[in-house]
C-alpha cells in the first residue's frame, strides 16, 4: 500500500500544482482587464438583433430575431424564417434521351415553402468563462406556419392523331399523372400563379453555442428540433399526399448585435 500510495501522492501534488499555475495567472488576467474594458464592454444591453442562415433535415432557409434582453440569463425574441419542405422521397433523375433537358423528380406534385411566425425565448445555461469562451443556452419557439405549394410542372410529350392514321408528338408542360412521359422540368417561374396555401403550427427547442469575442456582437450555432402540424396537410410527393406533420433537425448560424435604443 505503501509503494502505491507515494505515486498517487505525487500525481495528486502535480495536478494541484498545475490548476494552480493555471488559475493564479489567469485570475489576475481577469483582474487586470476589467478596468482595460472599453465601456461598450461593461454597459447592460437592453435589445438583440440577429439574423441567421440554416440547413435542416428536409430543406434549408434564413430568417432574423428582435429580441429583448429580460435579464442576464433570459431573452425574448419575436421571430420570422422563411424555409423550405423537401420531401426524404425525392429521387432526382435525368432523361438521357433528351438534350438539355432538366434533371426532375418523379412523382413530384409541389414546391414547397414555409414562412413561420413565432414567440421564444433564449435561457442561459452556462455563461462565457472570464477569459472568453462559448456561453451556452437552451432555447425555445413557438408560433403560426404558413405552407406555400407551388405546382411542380414537367415537360411531357404527348401524341395526338393527324387524322390519317399517324400520330403527332407535342410537348407540354402539365403536373405528375401516372403513365406520362417526361422529358425534363419546367422552369421554375411555372405554375408561381397558381401557388396554394396550407396554414399550420410550429414548436421547435434547441441548444445554442455563442463563441462571440465581445458582449456587443452575437456569433452562435444552433441545434434545434422542430415539430411542425398542418390541418389541411402538406402534398409534396404523389406517394405522400396531403401529409399533416412534419418533424426536422436544423443546424444554423447565427449572428447580430446587442444595443440600446438610447
Amino acid at each position: 500500500m505503501t509503494a502505491l500510495r507515494q505515486p498517487l501522492l505525487r500525481i495528486l501534488l502535480l495536478t494541484l500544482f498545475g490548476a494552480c499555475a493555471f488559475l493564479l495567472p489567469a485570475q489576475n488576467i481577469d483582474i487586470q482587464s476589467e478596468d482595460d474594458k472599453p465601456i461598450e464592454e461593461r454597459l447592460v444591453y437592453e435589445r438583440q438583433n440577429t439574423f441567421n442562415a440554416a440547413i435542416h433535415s428536409q430543406g434549408f432557409g434564413a430568417g432574423f430575431k428582435i429580441g429583448r434582453i429580460r435579464s442576464i440569463n433570459r431573452t425574448t425574441n419575436w421571430c420570422a424564417e422563411v424555409v423550405s419542405l423537401h420531401s426524404l422521397k425525392e429521387i432526382k433523375t435525368l432523361n438521357l434521351s433528351s438534350f438539355n433537358a432538366r434533371a426532375f423528380v418523379y412523382g413530384k406534385l409541389n414546391d414547397a415553402f414555409v414562412v413561420r411566425f413565432g414567440y421564444g425565448e433564449d435561457r442561459r445555461i452556462f455563461g462565457k468563462p472570464y477569459w472568453g469562451g462559448i456561453e451556452t443556452q437552451w432555447n425555445y419557439e413557438f408560433g403560426a406556419s404558413l405552407a406555400l405549394l407551388k405546382p411542380y410542372y414537367y415537360h411531357v410529350v404527348t401524341y395526338e392523331p393527324d387524322g390519317s392514321g399517324g400520330y403527332v408528338e407535342t410537348i407540354v408542360e402539365q403536373t405528375f399523372e401516372h403513365g406520362i412521359d417526361i422529358l425534363g422540368r419546367s422552369a421554375f417561374t411555372k405554375g408561381l400563379g397558381e401557388t396554394k396555401l396550407s396554414p399550420g403550427v410550429h414548436a421547435s427547442m434547441g441548444l445554442g453555442f455563442d463563441f462571440a469575442k465581445t458582449r456587443t456582437r452575437i456569433q452562435a450555432v444552433n441545434v434545434n428540433v422542430i415539430a411542425e402540424y398542418f390541418p389541411l396537410g402538406v402534398s409534396i410527393m404523389d406517394s405522400e399526399r396531403h401529409r399533416p406533420f412534419f418533424l426536422t433537425f436544423m443546424l444554423s448560424y447565427n449572428w447580430g448585435s446587442r444595443f440600446n435604443n438610447y
